[in-house]
């Protein structure tokens, strides 16, 4: 029996809780582990991502807000879907949290933190569109189509939702 508990260094297997984590059967140790996995779904929405990052950190949202230099209740909006962050808040989360800021993009803000100014171009050039004739495509002017391609204005979700549904993305 001493052998046996030499093999187990570290690993508690005695008694939790009353119960017994390890058996043997046939001169073989069968551990018992019972443990909680959170996981995060591939298409998890932007407030989903948020949330499990932060508990998964075992951080507070005053603690997150703290952090930030934003309020609790910011940290609340958007956790719940109630206002959206910008890509520039997402990488101040992401920072605070200690990851990779693409851990809480979805598609919509991959499509922002890539050179978006760069793929409006290519968008242009490859369906050998006019910024007017773009624009009257998603319902903006050329105006709006121009000043996303020098980076001046972000295209919304819904343009972006827009430019999928047209397959031009």
């Amino acid at each position: 029996m001493t052998e046996r508990r030499q093999l187990l260094t570290g690993v508690c297997y005695l008694s939790l809780c009353g119960t017994n984590f390890v058996t043997y059967f046939r001169d073989q140790i069968l551990y018992h582990v019972i443990c909680n996995i959170n996981v995060l779904a591939n298409n998890a929405t932007v407030p989903e991502r948020i949330r499990f990052y932060r508990l998964k950190r075992k951080m507070k949202g005053d603690t997150l807000a703290d952090i930030l230099g934003v309020s609790r209740s910011l940290i609340t909006l958007y956790e719940k879907g109630h206002n959206s962050p910008t890509v520039d808040d997402l990488q101040r989360i992401a920072a605070a949290l200690n990851i990779e800021a693409g851990l809480l993009y979805d598609d919509y803000f991959r499509f922002l933190a890539s050179p978006y100014t760069d793929r409006i171009k290519q968008i242009r050039e490859e369906h050998n569109l006019s910024s007017k004739e773009l624009g009257a495509m998603l319902g903006v002017t050329s105006v709006t189509i121009n000043c996303w391609q020098r980076g001046q204005h972000v295209v919304s979700r819904k343009t972006w939702e827009e430019l999928k549904s047209l397959d031009l993305l």
